[in-house]
């Protein structure tokens, strides 16, 4: 604006401004007010010059005067600009509830500027400058809100290692999304949870490009029963298996064998000089919550011995939900069955290397007579490896030996289907020790129970005493009656558990002294036998002539007249072939302890060494 300014101000509040045309009077003052006792006011929210029109308006009702209200306040006065800008600005900051997230972030950022600043300078107090001290983060509260600001950016390998390393832990504690979700919330230094899920998204499209996954249509679903008890309780998994009923997985034994055994021969398990790879297929089936069943076949590498129990070392190769029969088995391992016998017959080219394979097959015995396309157990022949019948059980003095040849064995009577594995012989056909351990040791607890029961003993006081013996080698176990029912359930114990009751259990708190005596030799003869199963120096002659032995004492039968003075019980129950029948014959296991043990187990105390000894780690 064009004029001239005449001013001292502050120190005088009095100021001209004039132009050519007109001179105005100004005085500097805290408050604008006229008339009398200054008792008058104008106001107005649109403009400073609609202010001086309702002024001339209010001294001068029929005044038509407009005046500029940049001049009449004097606005326009650089003097008064000029002394304004030189002031201190005193603002009064908005507390944290009220202020927007943005205010809160360039505050924050602010003064973690400052605070780093600081911090630049007073380290140099106390470090040396070689020893670069650095300031990673700032972390403070304001009432409650919490701020965390990171100084730089974070190391990418780092960042990495964190996703990747916590994904593994999520992967094997089975923590759900949820769960995780909760833990962020409490622990700020997690990441986050989407941070994992495109981690594990990122890893699972890597391993798909080198291990495909395909799905496979089922032409039907067989359901399962959902009064079984489940295995798998994880909703997660529950959930997705569910919604996958109708459909199967499989991924090819070769493209994961091309994956694992460079690192297998990095780490001197395999031998490139020798090259011949041993493996191990399994399979099972498993309950997965109420509704479905699924089952798996996977594969392990026997000579990584070190790794042989470990889940992680398992590898699947066909999935799917329904339950273990031959047409599912069948149909899904078409793919699987062909490679496998490539395997066998030429060989797999790894890293310019033609590896050769060794095929080995090892389950629980109902599994196992499944894929041989074999009788089930209670069969008259239920024997996988010999013509044994049950009408030659009681004869335990016969030697069986594995007479069957896989190239013709469907001659044999029980043999209904076509083996699954056919490609694998006969004698590298082995029974899962575990399960013989699970269902042998089921027998003679059971057994015991029965007994009690037969003597009328089977009361509270009798229950009672069993759990407190049960709690004193610490083992969860309770009774119960289902509604409606009479007869009393029991815990189910798993492996090691009932390892505990083999070997602790002190049946003499149930049992008079010398029937006591004679279960508990019963007891730890069978303790004995599973360790040497286990263990790879046993000598398969020795433990044929133990297992035997140990047979012999449990089919002990009783003598004298019952309620005699001469009467001396057995130690199994009743008839002597309504005890094979029910009992060994009809429990997998324990006719292994007929047949497997006493000669069939021989082979796997052979099979065991030769992978303890023969197959040692390269190197």
């Amino acid at each position: 604006m064009n004029g001239k300014e005449f001013s001292n101000y502050p120190n005088d509040l009095n100021i001209t401004w004039k132009d050519n045309k007109r001179t105005f009077h100004y005085k500097i003052m805290k408050a604008v007010a006229f008339g009398n006792n200054f008792s008058d006011q104008v106001v107005s929210s649109k403009s400073s010059s609609d202010v001086t029109t309702l002024f001339h308006k209010q001294v001068n009702p029929e005044s038509n005067i407009r005046t500029s209200g940049v001049i009449f306040f004097g606005l326009h006065l650089e003097s008064v600009h000029q002394y304004r800008i030189k002031l201190p600005k005193k603002r009064t900051l908005k507390i944290v509830n009220e202020a927007s997230h943005s205010i809160l972030t360039k505050r924050a950022k602010s003064m973690t500027k400052q605070v780093f600043n600081d911090f630049t300078n007073i380290s140099k107090q106390y470090y040396n400058p070689e020893d670069k001290p650095l300031l990673k983060e700032v972390q403070f509260s304001v009432n409650d809100f919490k701020f965390k600001i990171r100084i730089g950016d974070e190391d990418v390998a780092v960042k990495k290692y964190k996703s990747e390393t916590m994904m593994m832990a999520i992967d094997n504690g089975q923590i759900s999304r949820d769960a995780y979700r909760d833990l962020t919330t409490i622990e700020e230094e997690l990441p986050r949870e989407w941070i994992i899920a495109e981690k594990r998204k990122e890893i699972n499209n890597k391993m798909n490009n080198k291990i495909k996954i395909n799905i496979v249509e089922m032409p039907q679903y067989i359901d399962s029963d959902s009064n079984e008890t489940p295995d798998i309780f994880n909703p997660e998994v529950i959930d997705e298996v569910t919604t996958s009923i109708g459909k199967g997985a499989q991924r090819s034994i070769k493209d994961i064998l091309k994956f694992i055994v460079p690192n297998l021969v990095k780490r001197n398990i395999l031998n490139p000089q020798q090259p011949i790879v041993n493996i191990r297929i399994s399979g099972d089936g498993r309950n997965v919550g109420k509704k479905v069943k699924h089952v798996m076949i996977t594969f392990a590498i026997l000579d990584d011995i070190d790794n042989i129990h470990n889940p992680n070392y398992h590898h699947t190769v066909v999935l799917y939900p329904g339950s273990e029969n031959y047409e599912s088995l069948d149909m899904l391992m078409i793919p699987f069955r062909n490679e496998l016998r490539e395997l066998t017959e030429i060989g797999l080219i790894i890293g310019g290397i033609n590896w050769m394979f060794n095929l080995y097959f090892s389950s629980d015995w109902k599994f196992l007579a499944i894929c041989l396309g074999f009788n089930s157990a209670n069969s008259l022949f239920f024997c996988p490896w010999c013509p044994i019948s049950k009408k030659e059980m009681s004869n335990v003095n016969k030697e069986w030996s594995i007479s069957k040849q896989m190239d013709c064995i469907n001659i044999y009577n029980g043999h209904h289907s076509v083996p699954l594995f056919n490609m694998i012989p006969l004698d590298h056909w082995i029974p899962d020790e575990l399960h013989i351990m699970l269902r042998i040791t089921d027998r003679l607890w059971n057994l015991v129970l029965h007994e009690i029961q037969e003597t009328g003993y089977f009361n509270d006081v009798a229950r009672e005493i069993i759990v407190k013996e049960m709690n004193r080698i610490k083992v969860n176990f309770h009774f119960w009656q289902e509604k409606g029912c009479q007869t009393w359930s029991f815990t189910s114990l798993m492996g090691q558990d009932k390892l505990k009751v083999l070997q602790f259990f002190d049946l003499s708190t149930i049992l008079p002294p010398t029937r006591a005596r004679a279960i508990r030799m019963l007891w730890d003869g069978f303790y004995d036998l599973y360790m040497d199963i286990r263990n790879p120096a046993t000598n398969p002659k020795t433990f044929k002539r133990n297992a035997k032995m140990w047979l012999k004492i449990f089919l002990t039968p009783s003598t004298g007249v019952p309620n005699s003075d001469d009467f001396v019980q057995g130690l199994n129950s009743g008839d002597r072939r309504i005890c094979l029948q029910n009992i060994f014959i009809k429990k997998p296991p324990i006719a292994l302890m007929k047949t497997a043990i006493t000669w069939s187990s021989e082979l796997d105390i052979t099979f065991r060494k030769r992978i303890f000894s023969e197959y040692k780690p390269a190197g």
